[in-house]
């Protein structure tokens, strides 16, 4: 449980203090290229992924609040009812962290601050996103969990 509670307050924390810059800068400096096919940016989601229902904040609200609660209690089961793997374990720290760090700031400012994109990519829909540390915890997460499940 300590690892996924570690993983999850990572996550949380370092995503508090990467909005709060991205936040916090000037309108000018946007975009930012940082390496070479990803750039900064800031927009603010009050929609689901890619803007969806944005137009219906109470439905936005209760399906994040639905998801964070699916991840937290995937994470309470993976730790206490099942015998998992470290990468099952981590994984799910990684998703539930994302996933209250969006709710988090979703709850603070009724919309999430996504802020990574990619420019030329070889897969078209990093090119129409922009995503948000959070969220790359959640798909990492994702995977490593599915992974630590399989092996």
């Amino acid at each position: 449980m300590v690892l996924t509670l570690s993983a999850a307050a990572a996550v949380i924390g370092a995503e508090a203090v990467v909005r709060r810059k991205v936040n916090a800068a000037p309108a000018e400096t946007w975009p930012r290229p940082i390496h070479g096919r990803v750039e900064l940016r800031r927009a603010h989601n009050y929609g689901l992924v890619g803007s969806r229902l944005e137009e219906k904040p109470k439905v936005v609200m209760t399906w994040q609040t639905v998801a964070n609660l699916a991840a937290i209690s995937g994470a309470i089961l993976v730790n206490t009812a099942m015998p998992c793997s470290v990468l099952t374990r981590l994984g799910m720290g990684l998703i539930t962290g994302g996933a209250l760090a969006n709710l988090i700031e979703r709850y603070r400012s009724g919309c999430v601050t996504d802020y990574l994109h990619g420019v030329g990519m070889p897969v078209e829909l990093l090119n129409r996103r922009i995503w948000n540390l959070a969220d790359m915890a959640i798909f990492n997460g994702s995977v490593m969990a599915m992974i630590g499940l399989v092996l």
